[in-house]
């Protein structure tokens, strides 16, 4: 009997953030697989080689800035030679799963299906581009070519026997809900193996802000929260990370009357667990410009017991609301974060834990994608 094969296509090198679950299904019923992705690493702007075995990397051309036409083409090369790589193969896959933007891939892995009607598409919708465009101003100047680019995607949804989606809400946006070959597959999370005791003062409160510190975040929200906030309690703030809005970022916190702690980048784990099981909540705040249901940074912070001070809505919201792993931001936020006990905060913790094991836990989210591709092997 012919042995079967599946690709794997990401991009941006996502493999180690979900696409490994896929690959290590496919593996232990038979298959072979191989894994496709580009050779320009997006978040340093560089060329780079993965040491993923059986990968293939697709040359695309560099840009420099993620708004730009450069960034566009470059997109357009990695979904034309991912077609041209699928049509080189001298045995058709049985299955094809990609990460999905770029919205190139849509197009293109179509047009492979319709040419191929026996392959079974699988797209894995990890992000809504141009929809989480961070700007509302540009985004009405520009609606007409961000229609054109989200079509891209949208038109090649119906070719797909399968569509996974990162959170509810894209399937709402995309007008997806209640169909059977659709299903919500979240982010994986990594619990450190260390131990997580919350280690909290009683005295004051400490928040932490960890990742970049980029255009999506929500600046003067963030500072006028923790500003509320200090003139009702003492408060510290943790930031881990760096970013193109750093000293934007700390100059507004510096107003705010919270004493600031400034960490940059932190690769440790026991560095790392030190700060987040000191703190009593992490902020998930961007802009309301972007359209996210859930964030790496709120299941960070949920990987360390860390409740939050959320602005995400949708699947976050309903979340914070339903299982009390934080407070959504709206009227009288600061106060009702005040008003908390230490009681409170400690049981808020164990709280996010249960969520986390529930929702997050790569051992639950494997056995789901087990589930999904059962029916296509």
């Amino acid at each position: 009997m012919e042995q079967k094969h599946a690709v794997l296509i990401s991009c941006t090198h996502y493999y180690p953030n979900r696409m490994f679950m896929a690959d290590r299904y496919l593996k232990s019923k038979g298959y072979t697989t191989a894994y496709v992705t580009s050779d320009f690493e997006h978040a340093h702007k560089r060329r780079y080689t993965v040491e993923q075995p059986d990968s293939f990397q697709v040359h695309v051309r560099a840009y420099r800035k993620n708004l730009s036409l450069d960034r566009v083409l470059s997109h357009r090369d990695f979904a034309r030679g991912v077609y041209k790589y699928l049509e080189s193969l001298p045995q058709e896959p049985a299955l094809v799963m990609s990460i999905v933007p770029p919205n190139f891939l849509g197009k293109y892995l179509k047009k492979y299906k319709i040419r191929h009607p026996n392959v079974k598409l699988i797209f894995d919708i990890y992000d809504l581009w141009p929809e989480s465009f961070p700007s509302g101003r540009m985004k009405k100047l520009l609606a007409p070519a961000f229609a054109v680019w989200g079509g891209l995607r949208d038109r090649a949804l119906p070719a797909a026997d399968c569509i996974l989606t990162e959170c509810d809400l894209y399937q709402e946006r995309l007008g997806l809900v209640g169909r059977e070959n659709v299903h919500t597959f979240r982010l994986a999370g990594n619990r450190p193996a260390l131990d997580l005791t919350a280690k909290l003062p009683q005295d004051r409160l400490n928040l932490c802000y960890l990742g970049s510190i980029n255009n999506i975040i929500d600046i003067p929200t963030i500072a006028a929260f923790v500003k509320e906030l200090a003139a009702l309690k003492p408060v510290t703030m943790h930031v881990v990370g760096k970013g193109e809005r750093q000293q934007e970022f700390m100059d507004a916190l510096g107003q705010t009357g919270a004493q600031v702690c400034f960490h940059g980048p932190i690769y440790d784990a026991e560095q790392k667990r030190d700060i987040l099981c000191a703190c009593h909540f992490g902020l998930n705040v961007m802009k309301t410009t972007v359209c996210v249901g859930l964030t790496m940074k709120s299941v960070d912070y949920f990987s360390h017991d860390l409740p939050l001070i959320n602005s995400i809505p949708a699947d976050t919201a309903r979340l914070v609301d339903s299982r009390g792993v934080g407070v959504n931001l709206g009227p009288d936020a600061a106060g009702k974060v005040a008003a908390l006990t230490h009681a409170e905060l400690l049981a808020m913790r164990e709280n996010v834990h249960r969520v986390y094991e529930e929702y997050f836990d790569q051992e639950v989210l494997q056995q789901k994608m087990n589930d999904i591709l059962e029916k296509f092997v």
